[in-house]
């Protein structure tokens, strides 16, 4: 059954999601979305309650789900391909090594507790069609917005097959796929402990 994944988008620094050269790709934060999402799910990313009940951010449907290592040796120049794949263990799992960070995010994830997240979700996901809004979040019908999950984490309750065709039809009743907005968030160098906790 196809899955309407939902989070909260706390931090928009247009890394994660990375809405780039007109695509939208998920590498970073969200590592149970990443790892457990199947082409053809669909992800929303509501805004923080205090921007906005039942506001979205960005929704796409997973067109394709690459490990992290073939993801940055297939888009190496895009920002969130952070991790260099350098071996595999005997069980299979990818290790990763972190590249040099690079402008405009040169800072992202540099601990070892968010590189550590990131990789326990060992994919990176694409998204076609997709509708990203960052700072011009818009607000969702009622049988949407109703689907917000506000909570640490992720939901996909209810996804029942009526609302992934009601999802898709109002997206496309707003505006035509693509990138209709610039992050919310602008990035920051210095986090404390408590925003970096929250960031994902």
């Amino acid at each position: 059954m196809t899955r309407i994944w939902r989070y909260v988008l706390k931090v928009d620094a247009g890394i994660a999601p990375c809405p780039q050269a007109a695509r939208l790709s998920l590498c970073c934060c969200k590592p149970v979305i990443r790892r457990y999402a199947k082409v053809g799910d669909w992800v929303i990313g509501f805004v923080p309650k205090g921007l906005g009940l039942g506001k979205i951010a960005w929704a796409g449907r997973v067109s394709k789900a690459i490990l992290l290592g073939d993801y940055q040796l297939n888009f190496p120049k895009r920002a969130d391909a952070i991790y260099r794949r350098v071996d595999f263990t005997s069980e299979g799992i990818e290790v990763l090594e972190p590249l040099p960070l690079r402008l405009p995010y040169p800072g992202y994830h540099a601990d070892n507790l968010s590189r550590s997240r990131d990789q326990r979700g060992r994919r990176a996901l694409l998204f076609e069609p997709f509708w990203y809004w960052g700072q011009n979040a818009v607000e969702a019908p009622p049988n949407i917005a109703e689907m917000a999950h506000y909570h640490p984490g992720q939901s996909t309750k209810n996804s029942w097959p009526d609302r992934v065709n009601q999802l898709e039809s109002w997206l496309r009743s707003v505006i035509e796929p693509g990138i209709h907005g610039r992050p919310r968030d602008p990035f920051r160098t210095k986090t404390t402990a408590n925003e970096k906790r929250r960031a994902c």
